[in-house]
């Protein structure tokens, strides 16, 4: 299988390629000039269509991992709303366009249970809707909106095929040296910690080796199935949504009791 990772020397790109250049061809696409060995490497900025459509040439799947992380207070964030909106949805939008002009097969989003605006402080009833109001969790739901809105519009031409579109709510990746804790990206002069719901349970991080599992069970649905946003945790009880194990056979191997045990 021949995987683009769109934003691949992230944290989360960077799990994925030391899970998988052993074994796939990888190609990364990436704004930043640090080499990644083993891989074929483009380096761009996400909404550039050009260099972007030279990344997913000949993909059988892409995923897209290019994200603006807003920080501090919403009057800080103020500025940076715009180029978030750019990153978080438009250049998801336009990944798929070209991907699915590619013929790739599959095409995975990787969004975030920040979806919900109270994910992490207290657990998720089942048939919640997405309804984050800051600026990040807003910006993954609309990139999820988008591409519903892209799978559920207008079939694909002849010329594109069938592509199969999922996004993977993701709750607090990490590296394997730092589980089960979590290093915010947006504060890295901060320790990792264990994070924990308001009523005091322990919210383990999501391991790499489960993240991979859980990112290529998403690659492998079949072709042209209708779009789907998956719930990836490692704390079951944070959110009482089981599409993970439903639709991908997918549950963590790396977790920790709600006691932390």
């Amino acid at each position: 299988m021949r995987i683009t990772l769109i934003g691949g020397k992230g944290g989360v790109g960077s799990s994925l390629v030391t899970a998988w250049r052993d074994e796939r061809e990888l190609t990364v696409f990436d704004r930043s000039a640090a080499p990644v060995h083993g891989v074929r490497e483009v380096i761009g900025e996400a909404d550039d269509a050009e260099l972007l459509a030279e990344a997913v040439e000949g993909a059988d799947a892409v995923v897209h991992l290019a994200a603006l992380l807003p920080c501090g207070s919403e009057a800080e964030q103020l500025p940076g709303t715009a180029q978030a909106v750019t990153v978080n949805v438009g250049s998801v939008l336009l990944a798929l366009r070209l991907a699915r002009r590619a013929g790739a097969r599959s095409f995975v989003h990787i969004s975030s249970l920040s979806v919900f605006d109270r994910y992490s402080l207290e657990p998720i009833p089942a048939g919640t809707a997405p309804d984050a109001i800051e600026l990040y969790g807003v910006t993954k739901r609309l990139a999820e909106q988008a591409l519903r809105m892209a799978v559920e519009g207008a079939p694909p031409t002849p010329e594109e095929g069938p592509i199969t579109v999922t996004s993977l709510r993701l709750a607090f990746p990490t590296t394997a040296e730092k589980w089960p804790r979590w290093h915010n990206p947006v504060l890295p002069e901060e320790p990792a910690e264990l994070k924990r719901l308001g009523d005091g349970s322990v919210h383990s991080a999501l391991h790499p080796e489960d993240l991979a599992a859980a990112v290529m069970a998403a690659l492998r649905r079949e072709r042209g199935g209708p779009y789907e946003a998956i719930a990836v945790t490692s704390a079951p009880h944070a959110i009482a949504d089981d599409s993970a194990q439903r639709l991908l056979d997918w549950h963590p191997q790396w977790t920790l009791e709600a006691d932390g045990s």
